[in-house]
């Protein structure tokens, strides 16, 4: 049976999203006189420009000037707060989400991440940044949100991500790094190995219970070395504690997208667009029906009960067996065959597909054909059609356990 889509409609929390967009975008239509859209939406061409094209923004102070600050507070900090958002809701409805507190929050901008943990639970955000401007926009964000009757407490530490040190004592809930960690060493052959090292070093001031989650763009240029750097992190081990993956991904095992062709793994989730986000982006020229983000969550771990967990986790589906479950990472592909298709990421670890006839009816009645890209899925009674290939058959059975949000 068909089951409705996973969306994010609880009033209270709708209307907490609401509230904090609406003072972000609020902030950033005062900090310039000229708020005309023409001119606004030619700043974010030079800003989009500067972060994907030339990337002559990258690992500066781009945020301390005043016109790519206001774009980035209408433009990208809604981009980024939604998607935060949708993947910490996600993690809740999957069960891994831990109560948040305290949220280290590195390569903060504006702080759009940690007002997204707000929602979550959190009261108290540490935003590190190089730029003083977006910190200040996040306190004032703050202030606004006070009024309102929405609590956050913003502590700005102005600096850059690999000159940061967390202060002695400090521990926190969540360590978040949203769009900041692909801007570090991004031509350097031992970049990864640099940032996983960034990211051990805050492995001290984590929580027990506490996730670090790393947020980037869906481009292929950030989304495969962040697979790398997953695939690296879950290799380290620091005196017996290791990390282990709670999402996107159903394993800690490597990722098997990064193959002999290296694949991109993002998430994509459907949201309505708030009307100023439609303007700018029709204004500026820029794709923007949905949100898209490669990302990771990751938790300490014993590694011995790691070890243990990864094993049990490869006995579950086997190839040569009719069964399957895992993580939807693709579109749905119609190949010539006439087959509607999907590319799955099994919880042992494998890459595998499922496909159905395009007009089964059968396959339309199980929602087969409803499946999108983040949903988690379990089947059995499956046709083997190849190695790694199963295909719907009278008899197959299909359970959808977690529709991707969408806002």
């Amino acid at each position: 049976m068909k089951k409705p889509f996973n969306e994010i409609s609880n009033l209270t929390f709708s209307a907490q999203l609401n509230s904090w967009y609406e003072i972000s975008s609020s902030i950033g239509l005062k900090l310039c006189k000229n708020i005309e859209t023409s001119i606004i939406s030619k700043n974010l061409r030079s800003l989009q420009r500067g972060l994907t094209g030339d990337r002559k923004f990258i690992a500066s102070s781009y945020l301390d000037q005043q016109r790519i600050l206001q774009s980035y507070l209408l433009y990208y900090w809604p981009i980024s707060f939604y998607e935060v958002s949708a993947l910490l809701y996600e993690l809740r409805t999957r069960a891994v989400l831990p109560k948040i507190h305290s949220v280290l929050d590195l390569g903060s901008g504006p702080g759009s991440a940690s007002f997204a943990a707000q929602i979550f639970g959190a009261i108290r955000a540490s935003l590190v940044d190089k730029s003083k401007h977006a910190l200040a926009a996040a306190s004032a964000i703050a202030a606004q949100g006070k009024v309102n009757g929405l609590n956050l407490e913003i502590i700005e530490h102005c600096a850059g991500i690999e000159d940061f040190c967390a202060p002695k004592g400090e521990s926190y809930d969540l360590i978040i790094a949203a769009n900041s960690i692909n801007e570090l060493w991004p031509n350097s052959p031992d970049g990864i190995l640099k940032r996983r090292d960034i990211i051990l070093r805050f492995l001290p001031n984590l929580r027990p219970e506490g996730i670090i989650i790393i947020v980037e763009p869906s481009a292929h240029y950030t989304s495969i070395p962040l697979l790398e750097l997953r695939d690296s992190l879950l290799a380290a081990d620091l005196d017996g504690i290791s990390l282990a993956c709670v999402g996107p991904c159903p394993h800690s095992l490597p990722c098997p997208m990064l193959g002999k062709e290296k694949k991109p793994c993002f998430s994509e989730w459907k949201w309505n667009l708030p009307p100023l986000v439609r303007e700018l982006a029709d204004c500026a020229g820029l794709d923007r029906d949905s949100l898209k983000a490669s990302w990771v969550a990751l938790k300490k771990h014993e590694k011995q009960e790691k070890d243990k967990e990864a094993l049990q986790d490869n006995k579950i589906v086997p190839f040569g067996s009719s069964g399957l479950s895992g993580r939807i990472v693709s579109e749905p592909m119609l190949n010539k065959a006439g087959r509607v298709r999907y590319i799955l990421c099994t919880n042992g670890g494998l890459r595998a597909t499922i496909s159905a006839l395009r007009y089964d009816p059968m396959a339309e009645n199980l929602g087969f054909f409803g499946l999108g890209r983040g949903d988690l899925i379990a089947a059995d009674g499956l046709e083997i059609r190849g190695e790694s290939h199963f295909g719907i058959v009278p008899g197959s059975r299909l359970e959808i356990l977690m529709r991707a949000p969408r806002i």
